[in-house]
């Protein structure tokens, strides 16, 4: 492999080629057996796997960045990190009623603050479903499969008005 008269850089050239080489050899290697493995899978499942990959790692980057921008305090929270030990003992109720906020999407109303910015990569994570299931929707539509369209749509439409909040009851 190494010839004795080829020096250090002769040496270093070798081995990035040789590292090169074997990189482009897995990729390969993976993207053959991705296809074998795709290639019994319905065009649906791929389809609702595909999204939710991208809306996971959009979800994961996005959390991060609220996070990173709440703890090294570029944007000012709502608690002050120093105060918030002082909240762990209290219950939801007693806390929303000491910093004075409500329930359900209100925290909406408190994006601006760092502690409260988090909760959009939350609600972006589990609005995924949905995005997911629209998603899957054509290719149910064009198969003419009407009975499983209906119940997605179904599941869609229980979903969104979960997620919004119109059906909530006071105990």
């Amino acid at each position: 492999m190494f010839k004795s008269g080829d020096g250090l850089s002769g040496v270093w050239k070798r081995l990035r080629i040789n590292i090169k080489a074997r990189a482009r050899l897995r990729r390969q290697h993976t993207f053959k057996a991705r296809a074998l493995q795709l290639r019994y899978v319905a065009l649906e499942q791929r389809a609702y796997a595909d999204t939710l990959d991208v809306g996971v790692t959009i979800g994961r980057y996005f959390l991060a960045g609220t996070f990173i921008l709440y703890v090294f305090g570029f944007i000012a929270p709502k608690i002050p990190l120093s105060e918030l030990p002082a909240y762990w003992s209290m219950s939801a109720h007693q806390l929303s009623a000491s910093i004075g906020i409500g329930t359900g999407w209100s925290w909406f109303s408190m994006v601006g603050y760092g502690d409260y910015l988090n909760f959009l990569g939350i609600a972006f994570l589990a609005g995924l479903t949905i995005v997911c299931y629209l998603r899957v929707l054509p290719f149910l539509l064009h198969r003419k499969d009407f009975v499983f369209s209906a119940i997605l749509l179904l599941e869609v439409t229980v979903l969104s008005l979960a997620a919004s909040g119109l059906l909530t009851f006071d105990h």
